[in-house]
């Protein structure tokens, strides 16, 4: 809460600024304080930024604005940001080299999801999820084991919105299959020279914003 007080302080002190560099800084500063210094977490709950696709962290951002994705502190921090501060939020992450934490993942299950990758996943998040066919889609290699989860589970239970690309592919794997999946990603190792990011291989754009399900009206507060 102290951290969503401060955003919103900063938003209200320096709304007519546009481009100033104190602002910026200080809606970072906001940031880094949950994601960690050049965008890496010491948290598991919280995802790593460094080096995340631009597109996607921006789509992030706005979809936290709009409600499509269920939070209450980052839709209070996003709807207080113009796009332009988003837009430069999300550059400022995805310039950072990506660097993820080695984890614990289940080497049964990631053997397991491996295939269910090959299967279901390949066609979207590429080399083992180093790069992206869509600039708008996240880099998964070696993102927190625990954030996949919990944001997989608010997709399974249509609390956070999806496009209808998304929903169909997982339409072809179980539960089980899924989260043996997330290990499978969870438990790459990456090095930045590694990652494909919108920055270094720009990837094309999609077509946003085609949802299937609506997010009940709970789950964005």
């Amino acid at each position: 809460m102290h951290r969503l007080a401060a955003v919103l302080l900063i938003a209200a002190s320096a709304g007519s600024h546009g481009q100033d560099p104190a602002r910026r800084e200080g809606l970072v500063a906001v940031c880094v304080s949950c994601h960690g210094a050049a965008g890496i977490t010491g948290s598991e709950e919280i995802p790593a930024l460094a080096g995340q696709n631009e597109d996607y962290l921006y789509e992030a951002l706005k979809n936290f604005k709009e409600g499509n994705r269920p939070s209450a502190q980052m839709r209070g921090i996003a709807r207080e940001l113009s796009d332009e501060e988003m837009r430069q939020m999300a550059n400022h992450f995805a310039a950072q080299p990506y660097v993820r934490s080695i984890q614990a993942a289940d080497p049964a299950q990631a053997a397991r999801g491996k295939e269910v990758y090959v299967r279901v996943c390949q066609i979207c998040h590429l080399d083992e999820g180093r790069a992206t066919t869509y600039a708008e889609y996240p880099l998964l290699a070696g993102q927190s084991l625990p954030y996949m989860q919990k944001e997989m589970q608010l997709i399974l239970d249509k609390r956070r919105r999806i496009e209808l690309i998304k929903q169909g592919m997982l339409e072809l794997a179980s539960r089980q299959q899924i989260d043996d999946a997330i290990h499978f990603f969870a438990g790459q190792r990456v090095t930045p020279d590694q990652v494909s990011n919108s920055q270094t291989a720009p990837a094309k754009r999609s077509k946003r914003n085609r949802f299937r399900t609506e997010v009940p009206a709970d789950a964005a507060q």
